[in-house]
């Protein structure tokens, strides 16, 4: 295959603007699939819009026909129970339909991705560029608080930002182009640029904060904390402030955990309040504590004066 991976997961996260994370691919299940078909694909496990899927790319293209990609998929996805999608280098135009027709989940990387099982037909369009959202991503707002409040990313590439956060290339770059488009940080150099950030950090913060949003995806409750959870909302707010802590505690995880955790975690009922973050609270966290910025885009919105005060107390308390 002349692109590899990396090239595929770019594809999807520029088209859809969605964060992807690899794993390592579950081999376990390999050996439940015949041996005309392990053979044929060198496959990589992904999660894509919330869900797992598994990147199916053959070791040759020309001998697959489109009946034969079909039968594959279904057979892959009993064994697997999950999306699979093939990444091909390309498909000729009589074969377009005949994939389609049969509901082949399909990607061909900078043209064509149609993936039924997830509802997505997306044709990168030529000489047409792709409209940003005007409020920050989750992954770019990370990034202007991790370089605040953890470690700079000035002069820093896209690969080595990928390595210090632990998150896909892809992903990095998406949200590197995003805070470039809005004139928050410069990419300069060649085919590897690195990051420059001229503004100081009280600057970047002020410039960044109107585009910003709250971390917090969605509100559920537990009855036993979660392994790795952090402390949050006005749990935190009472550590870092005069706010007296709730009755109630509140915690903080990404949504991996909050997956692994299903089982425990209730949308109406539990003694835990669990916040559940667009990104990983721990990588701007070193004490078991939600980070003071994170925290204040969670709770700059409340109507309670007192937390409206202490919001302020958070800021001008800052360290710049």
């Amino acid at each position: 295959m002349k692109y590899n991976i990396d090239k595929v997961i770019d594809f999807l996260a520029e088209l859809t603007g969605s964060e992807i994370r690899m794993f390592t691919h579950e081999k376990k299940n390999d050996s439940k699939l015949p041996l005309a078909i392990a053979c044929c694909y060198t496959l990589y496990d992904i999660e894509f819009m919330e869900t797992i899927v598994t990147i199916a790319v053959p070791t040759e293209f020309d001998n697959i026909s489109p009946m034969q990609l079909s039968k594959h998929q279904t057979k892959m996805m009993e064994v697997f129970h999950h999306p699979v999608v093939f990444a091909l280098e390309s498909v000729a135009s009589y074969n377009l339909s005949r994939l389609t027709h049969a509901k082949v989940n399909f990607i061909v990387p900078d043209k064509l991705a149609f993936i039924p099982s997830l509802l997505i037909v997306l044709r990168k369009m030529r000489n047409k560029s792709k409209v940003m959202p005007n409020k920050m991503p989750p992954v770019a707002q990370m990034l202007v608080l991790y370089h605040i409040e953890k470690s700079t990313i000035d002069g820093l590439n896209t690969s080595e930002i990928a390595e210090l956060v632990g998150l896909a290339y892809p992903t990095i770059n998406v949200a590197l182009r995003w805070l470039e488009t809005n004139n928050i940080i410069t990419l300069v150099g060649g085919k590897q640029k690195s990051v420059q950030i001229v503004l100081n950090k009280m600057e970047l913060w002020n410039k960044s904060l109107p585009q910003m949003s709250s971390p917090i995806e969605r509100i559920l409750f537990t009855d036993i904390k979660p392994t790795g959870s952090l402390m949050s909302g006005e749990t935190a707010m009472g550590h870092y402030t005069m706010l007296a802590e709730p009755t109630t505690p509140v915690v903080a995880i990404d949504k991996v955990t909050a997956k692994e955790n299903a089982a425990i975690m209730s949308k109406q009922y539990g003694d835990i309040k669990v916040e559940v973050w667009k990104y990983s609270p721990t990588l701007l966290s070193e004490n078991g504590i939600v980070d003071k910025l994170s925290l204040y885009l969670c709770m700059k919105e409340s109507d309670d004066e007192r937390i409206q005060l202490e919001c302020d107390t958070l800021i001008e308390e800052m360290k710049w």
